[in-house]
């Protein structure tokens, strides 16, 4: 693993809004949190994190940046330091060639990887090629997962037996001890160990970055519990990771919609369809930090859980999350209290698509459900309101709270505007919160009134269509850049761009070698909705920008041969002086086209 490896592991695995959440007490303002600037005085908040793209700025100051940025600044780190800091924090491995990382912490981590990696080689097989594995096979012929779904899966088999990985594991030299930190040995209270998982069909678990940090077994003989997931780890946190996530990332770039399983089968029934943009949750109702990955791979979740009583709490807890998060989610309620794997078995994947457009937003389908409780009487409307006020506690969306009131209006038979007092009345007995009155817009405005040079223009539209890197480079704009912050973000994403070409909404990932630069990439990002051009427009003007930095860069460089001209003339260099001429020629008649 390299260094820039490393880094982008962390900026993946951190929780940008649990770090600057420790230090800055936050609020959640529209799509984004707001709070005191840690880096300046102020009594109004300037300060903002973009949770979807991992970034913090402050828009009084002018303090920006990732994670990273933020470690070395809150805490007076060193690059290095900030680094091993976040890795020790998030159970990041680090390369041996980063400066200060603990190399017993990297040999552990190493270790255990290397014990997971193991382990899956050992399930991989005994699902393949022994006969103990039959069982598991027919079974997975039984829920109609092709071949090519179980193989690129790493789907495998846990043997029937109490130590069979074991005695695997230390045929391979790995201490007991370490099998059991990995999550795949269980030590008894009288010090023997045996293997967690037995007679079970073996599901991979994957971090958000692709790495292998766990395992799930689902149970093939009736033992409970039917699905039963490795322990947390230094590898492996539940709250932190969804099933297929790093798969469902790249299928969510073309369509920003996300669907949302209960179980590793529902989810495989949608692979064996071709179906990717899906993920799972891991045995536990959703997490703050789940519903933040979820953000950064796409605009709509929408959850297809089991129709059954659980199914629907489940969807009611996980609503504040997202209201919190402020991502748009909804829920498809399948018919007869079918789970996923059921209504594409029995209807097919055209079917879903088909059924797709009737999912319902999450906050009406909350409010039809906790309305549904309503016992008939005028008492009990004040129970009902109460129980959707605590949904919406944390969002202070005028717009959703008047959206609610007229659902539940309607449902109880009462005025909007009846409901809307009693809402009022439930966030007056409420803790007092902070007020932001100050919108995002306001600041950007208030720090962009004056007129952005060349450069902060070009590097604007291209944050806002990505697409136009490559255009911009075509009409040579690296050429005419002068040594500034701009150029040497507009530098780094045109080098980018040449390695993941950008054809879609999202904007290279950007690694800035100074502090100025990283917090103007934050401010230009924080600011990228605030254009209101379209692509055309947009590209006429990226072209004019070019063509006024190509004339300023002519211009100066006439004037540095006029200046050699003269030297020429004193130091009586005839040929340097026709040199000169030729060029200076050139230039004019270039500058003379346009």
């Amino acid at each position: 693993m390299t260094t820039s490896d490393a880094v982008a592991r962390i900026k993946q695995a951190v929780d940008i809004l649990d770090l600057i959440g420790s230090v800055v007490a936050l609020r959640r303002v529209g799509t984004r949190y707001m709070g005191l600037c840690p880096f300046h005085r102020e009594k109004t908040p300037s300060f903002q994190v973009d949770v979807a793209q991992g970034l913090f700025y402050c828009f009084g100051c002018g303090a920006g940046g990732d994670v990273i940025t933020f470690a070395m600044r809150h805490w007076n780190l060193t690059f290095a330091e900030a680094v091993k800091a976040l890795a020790d924090r998030y159970h990041v491995p680090l390369p041996e060639n980063i400066p200060g990382s603990s190399k017993k912490k990297r040999e552990l981590l190493s270790a255990l990887a290397q014990v997971l990696e193991i382990a899956r080689d050992f399930f991989t097989h005994r699902l393949q090629h022994s006969e103990q594995g039959r069982l598991a096979r027919e079974y997975i012929a039984a829920r109609g997962l092709p071949p090519e779904v179980v193989q690129e899966q790493r789907l495998g088999y846990a043997p029937l037996g109490w130590d069979h990985l074991l005695r695997h594991l230390q045929s391979k030299g790995i201490d007991p001890e370490l099998a059991v930190r990995s999550g795949l040995v269980v030590r008894s209270e009288k010090g023997t160990f045996y293997d967690r998982f037995r007679h079970r069909l073996i599901f991979p678990i994957t971090a958000p970055d692709g790495s292998l940090v766990a395992f799930g077994g689902r149970s093939l003989d009736g033992t409970e519990p039917k699905y039963l997931n490795s322990p947390e780890t230094e590898l492996y946190q539940k709250g932190r990771t969804l099933y297929q996530y790093p798969t469902a990332m790249a299928a969510c770039q073309a369509n920003r919609q996300v669907i949302v399983v209960e179980g590793y089968m529902d989810l495989l029934a949608f692979h064996a369809r071709g179906f990717r943009r899906v993920v799972a949750t891991l045995g536990t109702a959703l997490t703050p930090h789940q519903v933040r990955l979820l953000q950064r791979l796409a605009d709509e979740v929408v959850l297809v859980y089991d129709g059954d009583a659980s199914g629907q709490k489940a969807m009611l807890r996980a609503l504040p999350l997202f209201l919190r998060q402020g991502l748009a989610a909804s829920c498809l309620t399948l018919p007869s209290g079918m789970d996923p794997d059921d209504y594409l078995k029995g209807h097919g994947l055209e079917a879903f698509t088909a059924l797709l457009p009737t999912r319902r937003e999450l906050l009406h389908f909350a409010v039809d459900a906790v309305a549904s409780t309503w016992n008939g009487t005028s008492q009990d409307k004040v129970r009902v309101i109460k129980e959707c006020a605590d949904l919406v506690s944390d969002v202070q969306d005028p717009v959703l709270h008047e959206d609610m009131a007229r659902l539940l209006g309607t449902r109880l038979f009462l005025s909007e505007n009846a409901v809307l007092r009693h809402f009022s009345h439930t966030a007056e007995n409420a803790s007092p919160r902070r007020a932001f009155p100050r919108s995002r817009t306001a600041f950007a405005q208030s720090t962009t009134l004056q007129v952005p040079s060349a450069e902060e223009t070009i590097l604007r539209l291209i944050v806002q269509y990505p697409i136009l890197a490559e255009h911009a480079r075509g009409l040579g704009v690296l050429e005419y850049l002068e040594p500034s912050s701009e150029a040497t973000i507009l530098e780094a994403l045109l080098r980018q761009s040449t390695i993941e070409p950008q054809v879609g909404g999202s904007t290279a990932s950007v690694t800035l070698p100074d502090e100025p630069s990283q917090s103007l990439w934050a401010r230009l990002m924080m600011e990228k909705n605030d254009n209101i051009l379209d692509e055309n427009a947009a590209r006429l003007l990226l072209e004019e920008r070019i063509h006024s930095l190509r004339i300023r860069y002519r211009r100066k460089k006439l004037e540095e041969i006029r200046a050699a001209l003269v030297h020429a003339d004193l130091s009586g260099d005839p040929l340097t002086r026709k040199k000169l001429l030729e060029e200076y020629q050139a230039l004019c008649a270039a500058h003379r086209r346009g």
